[in-house]
């Protein structure tokens, strides 16, 4: 698998976010008909603001692409980008906060067919040194295959939609984790599970810092483009 995967923050000036929503809807309808390459274009509204997404000052963006290229040079490059570049300055209080992975193990769709989740969460962890977060990635290697064939065993009855892990290509020590729940009962019971606590308990020494958060789909953009998609991915040599 060697799609490239993009987290990215986009921080609005407060109540501006509908403005910026206006001119993606554009960029949006370009993207989906002629960039076959950015498979995924997936968005999140702080949980914070489920009473009024209008009042965000955040929104979190997870995108996948062919590799960086296919961000750098063709989606960037767009007169489609370049016209959304030039409206939304002022309804952003930041420019581009953009931050680059290569997928660990896991799964962007159990079903295939896109269900929406409830909820879904985004963890970012530093690692003490590149050699912490190699054992890191062994251990969440594991654990998230395990979490794969568990939830196809028992038909995804746990309503675990999404579960992923990344490395940072921006440096040596990044780890990343991105899940989505059919609801957030279901996040609830997932975080409390004894394999999920036994996983931060057997590696928080090598962690520096984590910080996590939850959102809630915008019902912008798209998951994924029916069967070209970046499914299940499991990496043997995850450790290196």
């Amino acid at each position: 698998m060697n799609d490239f995967y993009l987290f990215a923050n986009c921080n609005f000036v407060p109540d501006k976010y509908a403005d910026w929503q206006s001119a993606y809807e554009d960029l949006a309808k370009y993207v989906f008909a002629s960039e076959p390459t950015t498979k995924t274009y997936y968005f999140g509204i702080p949980i914070d603001y489920s009473h009024d997404f209008d009042k965000t000052t955040s929104m979190f963006a997870f995108e996948v692409y062919g590799n960086r290229e296919d961000l750098y040079e063709t989606h960037l490059n767009s007169s489609a980008m370049t016209k959304f570049l030039e409206i939304i300055p002022q309804a952003s209080t930041t420019g581009l906060d953009l931050n680059h992975y290569r997928c660990i193990t896991g799964f962007l769709d159990l079903s295939g067919n896109q269900q929406e989740a409830e909820v879904m969460q985004d963890m970012r962890i530093t690692c003490l040194n590149p050699s912490s977060r190699s054992k890191i990635i062994t251990s969440l290697n594991t654990i998230v295959n395990n979490i794969h064939d568990q939830e196809n065993e028992n038909g995804g009855k746990s309503g675990v939609l999404t579960y992923m892990a990344f490395a940072s290509l921006d440096d040596e020590v990044g780890l990343r984790v991105f899940g989505r729940w059919n609801s957030r009962d279901d996040l609830e019971r997932f975080v409390r599970r004894e394999d999920i606590v036994g996983f931060w308990m057997e590696n928080k020494e090598m962690m520096k810092g984590m910080e996590q958060h939850l959102y809630l789909p915008n019902g912008k953009g798209w998951l994924h483009r029916g069967n070209d998609y970046a499914g299940y991915v499991h990496q043997s040599n995850a450790g290196l």
